[in-house]
């Protein structure tokens, strides 16, 4: 529909900021960040102007266009910002309808509905003469892609792809989170890198460890010890989301280079290709062949089942949150 809003903060230039811009979707950090670069360009980098903000529940468009047509005495523009714009759009649509085809010349309305439908008379007189960017959460390859920029412009480091993803992992997909951690990760790794291992240390404290403790004593076969790690996490107040985490981000692995060993490839090489942190390639190698192909090949099924079971999209057979892991590392560590 627009523009996403990690390339409009990158390529957006002096003068060219519409009068009107929708800045729509529910990921906070990217609509902070839309909003700084808008300033930024309107007021130049060195100005304490601020925008004029709204609250879109309680703004009258009587109001927010008084605004809009009143210059600062400190600038020759002006930015208003309606937050939470959804209930403003839907209470003042012809009023904006109209004034998108008339706007204050030297003002910028800025919208932040959480949805804006293409469909329209409103966002399409948006895209005509304004503009739209995408605050929506990123996902997959684009958040990966956005870890990897955000690394290395903002703290000077370089994330590999393997720590991106585990991070992700462990953190979950908030953005602001994510950049809290890359800052952690920016200011004590010495060599400018961040690995698999960096963020196993650094990232979420003795929690995470213990959780990578426990998934070697699966893997090693050693269920009663993988059991009492993991009663210990969960007493700890662990959030299970977040354990699951690192389970799935070992597993998912371990499952990839079971398929890739099925077509063919020398095991210690579809480990490697599949991502498996170095380390325990060789142990890996060992635990694969002991469960077996057939258990190995149920890896990504169980994983999936117990997500479900702790979403609650399906029963599970009923079992609370921690028994349906504590089943699942049974399953994994191969003793059933």
């Amino acid at each position: 529909m627009g523009m996403h809003a990690t390339e409009f903060v990158r390529t957006i230039a002096p003068g060219r900021v519409p009068a009107v811009v929708a800045l729509v979707g529910k990921e906070g950090l990217l609509v902070q960040q839309s909003t700084q670069a808008i300033t930024r360009t309107v007021f130049g980098e060195d100005s304490d102007e601020e925008i004029s903000r709204c609250d879109g529940d309680q703004a009258q468009w009587r109001d927010v266009h008084d605004l809009l047509a009143t210059i600062s005495m400190f600038a020759s523009q002006r930015v208003v910002l309606v937050d939470g714009a959804d209930e403003f759009i839907k209470q003042n649509r012809s009023a904006l309808e109209d004034y998108v085809q008339r706007p204050v010349a030297s003002s910028v309305l800025i919208l932040q509905p959480k949805s804006f439908p293409g469909n329209t008379k409103l966002a399409k007189a948006v895209v005509a003469s304004g503009l739209i960017v995408e605050c929506s959460e990123l996902e997959s390859t684009a958040l990966v892609k956005w870890l990897g920029v955000t690394a290395r412009e903002q703290h000077g480091v370089e994330l590999t792809r393997d720590a991106a993803g585990l991070l992700v992992e462990l953190v979950g997909s908030n953005l602001a989170q994510l950049e809290s951690e890359l800052a952690k990760l920016g200011s004590c790794v010495s060599d400018g890198r961040v690995d698999v291992e960096a963020v196993r240390a650094l990232v979420g404290g003795w929690q995470v460890q213990s959780t990578f403790e426990m998934l070697a004593a699966v893997r090693r076969g050693q269920t009663d010890r993988a059991i009492k790690e993991f009663r210990r996490l969960s007493e700890s107040g662990e959030a299970m989301p977040r354990l699951m985490g690192g389970v799935a981000y070992v597993y998912r692995r371990l499952a990839r280079a079971t398929e890739l060993a099925r077509q063919g490839r020398e095991l210690n090489k579809a480990l490697k290709e599949a991502g498996v942190y170095y380390k325990e390639i060789n142990e890996s190698n060992r635990y694969l062949r002991r469960i077996g192909r057939g258990e190995a090949e149920r890896i990504l099924e169980r994983l999936v089942a117990v997500d479900k079971g702790l979403k609650g999209a399906d029963g599970g057979g009923n079992l609370p949150g921690h028994l349906l892991v504590e089943r699942l590392l049974v399953q994994l560590a191969g003793a059933c």
